[in-house]
């Protein structure tokens, strides 16, 4: 199944959903109007009109069918009426673009369209648009424009009083109206017009094309995605996303572009090309793990010789790894095969930022440096941790390997990554850790008398590589992905220091799509959030999985520690990660969760979704556990999390 990109939960119109027009009192039409879809009235069974109108569909007078379609289209109202305003805009929406979102008028109570209004769906097929207010008013020769997969099933009109769509004007959405509706001459209207209470009246057109109201029929079209390389890359390098769009039935020229999307961020779009290809090349993925999707939007495509239009589709989620190296792959020794003949065994010191795993090894080799070579990880005390023998090398240049089973690491601590060369004729660059090599999150650190860094030992079998000569780097490094975490290190607060001094326990509810082991908890700290915080991880019934002390904070900022074991995590269970803040002053965001917030394979669930409110806190002063919330408030928790 295609992946659904995080968005507000969509609005079921349940059996309302084959209905053009509904009402809850009659349905009065007047001259040449066409209906496609079924019209119904409930509990009235007044319909008239119908000849000279024309209903491609079915009437439903009074009868249960009806009646079960209004009590889902009061449902849908209810629905829309619950959700949290996005913004307050101006009364006048024609001439401007919205994004996603609910919106009410700034001034007064009526939402008018003079012109065009655009509603961009930023490339999210699942885009919802509400627009909450008293009345409706569409202009003559007004339009409603759909763009960037923008759909016509996911715009709703929520009106508590009446809604009257304008002479000519041209409107795509559903109107929920809880008093009466009306569709004036030569409109055309793509989606539904519901009175849920009063009368929906249809003025007809006695010359030129009928009034019409027509259920959306956009075909529907398929997207693939294949990415090369596949599986896995090094940061840096360059990645290429491939997609292929088909509509059936085959028709002539499909046009439409292709929006490439890192989770629900736009990396790019590409224009399908007359075979339905489409492709974006990136060099710019960070390290970590990315839920890559291509969504076909826009599309548009000839049926005997009719302009029909495609249904946006989002093809299935490809999972691709980015991992981190300490040097890029440009990047070269000063001599690539030493004399020597002699086996050795060569090693660099390095350390990571945040936790994560150690995939492999890679290392340079020169056209001398022949044999099989063996990778290994290790502690600082010479414990190994992981090894690999490295298969199917080129004769030079950059080698990798990769362990059996990644190897987990801690944040801020030394490790030594190392290769064995059986014939010698190693690559090197002397005095080359004369100072801190950094490719954050890694660091190859300088070498010093107490731990000398540019590693090697002579044998003829692998082993723990201790001696040092004149800091002299040896090209070998670890292939590292670090822990997934719900937001980036750039995601900020709108709001840094809550103004109370209370202490609280702050959290959020969050899942994750794949089995994996929990490492530790983040939160973004304020500068006047001081003391000693405490980070837990918890059951949503209260278990305390976890619990770690925060220490060597910086001032303000993204803070991060690590319990004292990993703990296993099931995929698709929700779980609280929160921290104790003694003396309040907490970062925050209001309406943080309206939508869950995605960095595969984490999620930060929205505000009433699956498991209910999100946002938690609890004032006191001990950790506890959170279990208040306050308008879907996001308190920037986080957690540190590896798959597998």
């Amino acid at each position: 199944m295609p992946d659904r990109a995080v968005a507000a939960p969509l609005i079921p119109l349940g059996n309302a959903a084959a209905f053009a027009v509904l009402a809850g009192g009659a349905v009065a039409n007047t001259d040449n109007t066409t209906v496609t879809g079924d019209l119904g009235t409930s509990p009235n069974n007044a319909v008239s009109g119908f000849p000279p109108g024309q209903v491609i569909g079915t009437i439903h007078a009074g009868d249960a069918t009806a009646a079960a379609a209004r009590t889902d289209a009061v449902a849908a109202y209810n629905n829309a009426a619950g959700r949290g305003v996005t913004d307050n805009v101006p009364a006048q929406l024609g001439g401007t673009v919205k994004g996603p979102g609910v919106y009410t008028p700034s001034s007064g109570t009526t939402f008018q369209i003079n012109g065009t209004l655009t509603l961009d769906a930023q490339t999210d097929p699942n885009a919802i648009f509400i627009f909450r207010a008293a009345t409706l008013t569409t202009a003559t020769v007004s339009n409603l424009n759909l763009v960037n997969g923008a759909q016509t099933d996911n715009v709703f009109f929520q009106i508590t009083g009446t809604a009257t769509l304008g002479v000519n004007s041209t409107f795509r959405g559903n109107v929920l109206a809880n008093n009466a509706a009306t569709v004036s001459s030569g409109a055309a209207v793509t989606g539904r017009v519901f009175a849920l209470t009063n009368n929906v009246t249809l003025q007809g057109t006695t010359s030129g094309p009928n009034t019409r109201i027509s259920l959306p029929d956009d075909l529907p079209s398929q997207t693939t995605l294949t990415v090369s390389p596949s599986g896995s890359s090094v940061e840096g390098q360059q990645v290429t996303l491939s997609a292929t769009v088909s509509v059936e039935p085959s028709l002539i020229d499909p046009q439409g572009k292709v929006a490439f999307k890192d989770g629900t961020t736009l990396l790019g779009t590409d224009f399908i090309d007359a075979n339905g290809h489409a492709q974006f090349q990136t060099s710019a993925l960070s390290g970590g793990t990315h839920r890559l999707t291509a969504v076909f939007v826009d599309g548009q495509a000839f049926e005997s010789e009719a302009l029909v239009t495609l249904a946006p589709s989002t093809s299935p989620g490809v999972n691709h790894a980015v991992t981190d190296t300490l040097w890029t792959g440009s990047a070269t020794p000063a001599v690539e095969n030493h004399p020597s003949g002699a086996p050795v065994t060569l090693g660099v010191r390095f350390r990571a930022s945040t936790s994560g795993l150690v995939q492999g090894v890679r290392f340079y080799k020169g056209s001398q440096n022949t044999g099989t070579h063996v990778g290994s990880l290790w502690t600082t005390g010479g414990t190994q941790l992981a090894t690999v023998t490295f298969t199917g090398e080129s004769a030079s240049g950059w080698q990798q390997a990769t362990f059996s089973s990644p190897a987990p690491i801690d944040a801020d601590t030394t490790y030594i990554v190392s290769y064995f060369a059986p014939v010698g004729h190693f690559s090197y660059t002397q005095n080359y850790f004369t100072t801190d090599r950094n490719s954050p999150p890694l660091t190859a650190p300088a070498s010093t008398s107490g731990a000398g860094n540019g590693i090697y030992t002579y044998g003829a079998a692998n082993a723990f590589p201790s001696t040092t000569y004149q800091a002299t780097n040896y090209w070998v490094e670890p292939v590292f992905l670090r822990s997934d975490t719900v937001w980036t290190d750039a995601a900020t607060p709108t709001v840094e220091n809550h103004p109370a001094a209370d202490p609280a326990t702050l959290g959020v509810k969050f899942r994750t799509a794949a089995a994996g082991v929990a490492r530790g908890i983040r939160f973004y700290k304020g500068s006047q959030n001081t003391g000693t915080h405490i980070g837990s991880l918890w059951t949503t019934g209260g278990t305390q999985l976890a619990t770690v002390t925060f220490t060597g904070e910086s001032a303000s900022g993204w803070q991060q520690a690590y319990f004292s074991s990993p703990v296993a995590l099931s995929a698709d269970t929700t779980y609280i990660a929160s921290y104790f803040a003694p003396s309040g002053h907490f970062s925050y965001t209001s309406q943080g969760f309206f939508n869950a917030h995605s960095n595969h394979p984490l999620t930060a669930l929205e505000n009433g979704g699956v498991s209910g409110a999100n946002g938690v806190f609890v004032y006191g002063a001990t950790n506890t556990f959170p279990t208040s919330t306050y308008q879907g408030t996001n308190y920037w928790v986080d957690v540190l999390f590896d798959v597998g």
